[in-house]
């Protein structure tokens, strides 16, 4: 009997190298979610498949289910890819591993398909930085995590002084409310988060971000994404690497 074939439009979260020729590579489809595969031969130089099959690409394949994993069988460019320099590649894997540690396999979601698109595509022409926090918040809003912003999580008095962000309640809790060990979270950060979070990737507004401002809420926003997934994102390590060469 011939394997089940799928087929389907992709971005690529994840490459690496697999024995000695091929890789394995995870891919969020539109219509088929998250799914791992293995393309057999793609480690050779000539391997047409190995210049296909590379992070952030936009393509369309066909996939033979497997016992444990599926293989490729055929795979084409949706989108020509720019050639990723490094700070691409560190905030570009910031976005896949979170994407990938948030889903289960197979389960369809074509907001989040289009997010990761759009995502990939604006890396290369806007902040970079901002554009993977701004991913970050839609993901975790788009898998039912969404911050909540307006009003206490306990006793429900509006959001109008600086409080603090509990990770427990997902969103903000007023002094009064708060037990003190919560993330310290102010109105000016309360602003950044939802402008991360209603940001328009298809026409992006220009915005001026305080450096304080960011640094919490990344701080918010990965604590956040820990707690959810409970597997810190190793991706962070390189980028904290590219910083340090950097500075």
């Amino acid at each position: 009997m011939n394997a089940e074939l799928i087929q389907d439009e992709a971005v690529i979260l994840e490459v690496r190298n697999w024995q000695t020729a091929d890789k394995y590579a995870v891919c969020f489809c539109r219509d088929h979610g998250k799914i791992p595969f293995i393309a057999y031969g793609a480690a050779y130089p000539k391997s047409v498949s190995g210049r296909l099959v590379q992070p952030f690409a936009h393509v369309r394949l066909s996939l033979a289910r497997g016992r444990r994993v599926a293989a490729l069988k055929s795979c084409e460019f949706v989108e020509i890819p720019r050639t990723p320099d490094v700070e691409v590649m560190a905030y570009g894997s910031i976005i896949s591993e979170a994407a990938d540690q948030l889903m289960g396999e197979e389960e369809p979601q074509p907001g989040i398909f289009e997010l990761l698109v759009e995502a990939y595509r604006l890396l290369y022409e806007r902040n970079k930085r901002l554009v993977a926090d701004s991913t970050i918040v839609k993901l975790l809003a788009l898998c039912g995590f969404e911050p909540y912003l307006d009003a206490c999580t306990t006793c429900g008095k509006p959001f109008a002084e600086d409080g603090y962000f509990s990770l427990v309640q997902g969103g903000y809790l007023c002094r009064d409310c708060a037990m003190g060990d919560e993330l310290t979270f102010s109105l000016s950060e309360r602003d950044l988060m939802e402008k991360l979070l209603h940001l328009d990737f298809a026409d992006p507004e220009h915005f001026v971000v305080r450096g304080g401002d960011l640094m919490q809420v990344e701080k918010i926003l990965y604590r956040f994404l820990l707690y959810q997934t409970d597997r810190p994102l190793r991706s962070l390590q390189f980028l904290s690497q590219l910083e340090s060469v950097k500075s």
